[in-house]
């Protein structure tokens, strides 16, 4: 079934023209032009900024010039994760959107990320402006650019390229919910050198794997108990030499978003003994195992005889750089005591590049703290630079730098747009909705420093497991989203 079918079939049919388009993060020019062409052709005003960012207006409707102005938000980029073994290309592939073959009552990708968050909030802002017989006062579509990977587009947006002073963000992830708060965010990026020797002959080289996990959002999963695939292959490795073993490490790998709970990763090590290692390896597999076994029931670790590399760290720099990745914070910290189920702070260790060649070994890593406590928030990053300065005490080549930086968006109940949402959401589903804060990123978090006195709220359809491969959009909440979204909308 071709999802253009599916109702509402304008929301449906823009979200299917998004997702034949590549926009992964920072890569969204391609997907804005389209965006604009698109109302270029319908005679909607457009204007483009420095950062990317893509506003279109439509005037009010007859009779509704008194109406307050309203400003629909959504972010253009997404997050490209593809399943293991996958050869899509996030900058020349479509995004292959189908009804889930395991329940026709979601959509998800074929083998990656769909793009719902946030593709289908921009197809509904993009279905509003359609809406034929619709009464509404002065309406904005803001497309902002990279909210995925640093929020540059809102950083870089100015007070005056927007107009309305309430705004709808549309990168909710749950029709139930009306969010009005989220967690601010430090992304910091560490590179460390070492010096590299020769491999040495009559070594055993083992290519160590840790896949099937399930990964997810750093924001909204880090609570569940799922594994870090670059943390918990590092823990094992230096498992293997505080026993005693030695062993020379060549590479270190896996993760591909700060935002993203790494879903696999892989090492290259030598040894002198090969029997002894396997068997600290199955170990080490078995002991994750038990440790992750409800929350990651197909964790495996593979082990499997490698070539030699030309290049690989000292037995002693590759247990310090092993203990290194392993004692970084990572995970869930702390729960917000006065909102019960909410996470206060976390981090990710999102990517992790190591590797040695030409006599060298250098190392990337990257981070990602959360908090909905801005002291906290810097607490935590600094937590982490302390423990890779230290490094550098011992020896290592550093440089660090925190790549960017969010402030919390503090949640405000006596908003009159939440009572307004509230009473629009109840008239509507019969129910009251959740009044929830999110771990998650908002640019909402952005926009309250730069429009002080704009009202704001964040809502979506249901979506499940965004920020990896397998990423759904539930179809009936896309109609009531709608729905609900047209309702804040309209002037009576």
């Amino acid at each position: 079934m071709d999802i253009r079918e599916l109702e509402p079939r304008s929301v449906w049919g823009h979200f299917s023209s998004i997702c034949a388009v590549p926009h992964p993060s920072r890569r969204e020019e391609a997907l804005a032009a389209v965006i604009e062409a698109w109302a270029k052709d319908r005679g909607f005003a457009c204007e483009r900024d420095a950062a990317g960012n893509l506003v279109i207006r439509k005037p009010a409707s007859p009779g509704a010039e008194r109406a307050p102005g309203v400003v629909l938000q959504g972010h253009l980029d997404m997050v490209p994760q593809a399943a293991a073994g996958s050869t899509h290309d996030f900058l020349r592939d479509p995004i292959r959107a189908m009804p889930d073959p395991a329940d026709p009552g979601w959509v998800k990708a074929d083998g990656t990320t769909l793009g719902a968050d946030n593709g289908i909030g921009l197809a509904m802002g993009m279905a509003i402006f359609e809406e034929p017989g619709f009464k509404h006062g002065p309406l904005e579509l803001l497309c902002t650019t990279n909210e995925e990977d640093g929020m540059s587009g809102a950083k870089g947006l100015a007070p005056s390229f927007v107009r309305g002073r309430i705004l709808i963000n549309v990168d909710g992830e749950n029709e139930d919910e009306l969010t009005i708060g989220c967690a601010g965010s430090i992304r910091s990026l560490a590179k460390l050198g070492r010096g590299a020797e020769p491999a040495p002959a009559g070594l055993a080289w083992l290519k160590i794997g840790l896949g099937g996990l399930l990964g997810g959002h750093s924001g909204v999963d880090i609570d569940k108990g799922r594994a870090n695939a670059c943390v918990s292959l590092a823990r094992a490795l230096a498992g293997l030499a505080e026993a005693g073993m030695s062993l020379r490490l060549a590479a270190l790998e896996g993760g591909s978003a700060s935002n993203a709970i790494p879903r696999e990763a892989f090492a290259l090590i030598g040894v002198a003994d090969e029997a002894a290692a396997r068997e600290a390896l199955g170990q080490a597999g078995a002991a994750l195992e038990e440790r992750f076994g409800a929350a990651e029931p197909k964790l495996r670790l593979t082990v499997a005889a490698a070539a030699a590399p030309a290049y690989a760290l000292a037995p002693a720099d590759s247990a310090e750089f092993c203990r290194l990745v392993a004692s970084l914070p990572d995970g869930l910290f702390a729960m917000e005591p006065a909102i019960p189920g909410l996470v206060r702070s976390s981090s990710n260790l999102g990517i992790l590049r190591a590797a040695a060649a030409d006599g060298a070994f250098r190392a990337e890593i990257l981070t990602m703290v959360r908090s909905s406590s801005d002291l906290e928030m810097e607490r935590y990053a600094a937590a982490i630079e302390a423990a890779l300065d230290a490094s550098a005490a011992r020896g290592w080549d550093l440089e660090r730098a925190r790549v960017s930086s969010s402030p919390a968006w503090e949640p405000d109940p006596s908003s009159p747009l939440l009572a307004t949402a509230k009473s629009a959401f109840k008239a509507l589903r019969g129910f009251e909705p959740k009044i929830v804060s999110t771990h998650g990123g908002l640019e909402c978090g952005v926009f309250r420093p730069l429009f002080p006195d704009m009202a704001m709220i964040s809502v979506g359809p249901t979506i499940q497991y965004p920020h990896s491969p397998d990423e759904r959009v539930n179809v009936a909440s896309v109609a009531r989203s709608y729905k609900f979204v047209k309702s804040l909308v309209r002037a009576d």
